[in-house]
């Protein structure tokens, strides 16, 4: 997996690759294994992959990606290992969040939040399914 920070694309794999400006049709036209996770009045509006990590992890990485309606334009995308980062904390900023960041420094050796032109990247905690991610928006 590789960030580049100039542009905000994530190259998750050697078939799978998020960028700005990205049509849902540019997700879903590859031979993938993405499944439908929310609708909106029939229309699939995010989409959600498991990948499955390399054996010295043993963690499977969770990506769901967010579209505007009628093959809108991508909108964020979120990211996380599966099952790591999940209980209460007491605010935002607590102990999940500054896990998650952690992770994400060890995963892809950049240090969050980051703010560009193409939008931004930082640690989200969930309080009411007490989950934690990394959540990048385009602008």
């Amino acid at each position: 997996m590789n960030l580049n920070t100039e542009n905000g694309t994530l190259k998750i794999s050697n078939s799978i690759t998020l960028f700005n400006k990205m049509r849902r049709n540019d997700l879903v036209s590859k031979n993938q294994n993405w499944n439908g996770w929310i609708k909106n009045e029939e229309e699939i509006m995010a989409y959600k992959i498991t990948l499955k990590e390399n054996e010295i992890d043993r963690i499977n990485i969770i990506i769901i990606c967010y579209f505007e309606k009628d093959d809108g334009l991508i909108k964020f995308w979120d990211l996380g290992p599966e099952n790591c980062m999940n209980g209460f904390q007491s605010k935002p900023e607590g102990k999940y969040t500054k896990k998650m960041r952690l992770w994400f420094l060890n995963k892809f050796k950049i240090s969050l939040p980051q703010k560009h032109s193409w939008g931004e990247i930082d640690a989200f905690y969930d309080p009411h399914n007490l989950t934690t991610s990394i959540i990048c928006r385009y602008n």
